[in-house]
């Protein structure tokens, strides 16, 4: 058997028997390139960074003083704010905001919050109150911002 063929025998039956659709899988593969962000690769990666900032917002306003995380959370998913953001972040998966979901977007925002991995971004929009410093000294680094995400103003 051919070496290159073996390789790539075991992802192949795997493909060929899950039942997916090969135009997507080939879709899926092509936004992962190295310097070729999709949407959808812009909006899944920013998601928990928006989450993370707009609760940290939300617990720092003084209607919400006392309030528990819980109840903040659950308050915006109920809201039209949350609904224009999820429909605006997930429109590239086809995913639109529903009231019989609210529990599951309470659970997965609450599940967000409790990941390790989101530790440095919640210590940072903790000491910003939830929003981005950008300029010398933001504790952002040397990352760049497109201006289709911030609009500047002279």
């Amino acid at each position: 058997m051919d070496k290159g063929k073996d390789k790539w025998a075991k992802v192949i039956k795997y493909l060929k028997s899950s039942g997916r659709d090969p135009a997507k899988v080939l879709k899926l593969l092509q936004g992962n390139q190295k310097g070729k962000e999709t949407n959808y690769d812009i909006n899944r990666s920013s998601y928990a960074l928006n989450v993370i900032g707009v609760i940290t917002q939300k617990i720092h306003d003084p209607k919400n003083k006392g309030k528990t995380r819980a109840h903040v959370i659950r308050t915006w998913v109920k809201s039209d704010d949350f609904r224009d953001f999820y429909n605006l972040m997930r429109h590239e998966e086809k995913l639109k905001w529903s009231r019989n979901k609210v529990e599951l977007y309470v659970k997965q925002i609450n599940d967000l919050w409790s990941k390790p991995n989101q530790k440095h971004w919640k210590k940072y929009f903790k000491m910003t109150k939830g929003y981005f410093i950008i300029g010398k000294g933001s504790g952002i680094g040397n990352k760049s911002f497109s201006n289709k995400v911030f609009k500047f103003t002279k």
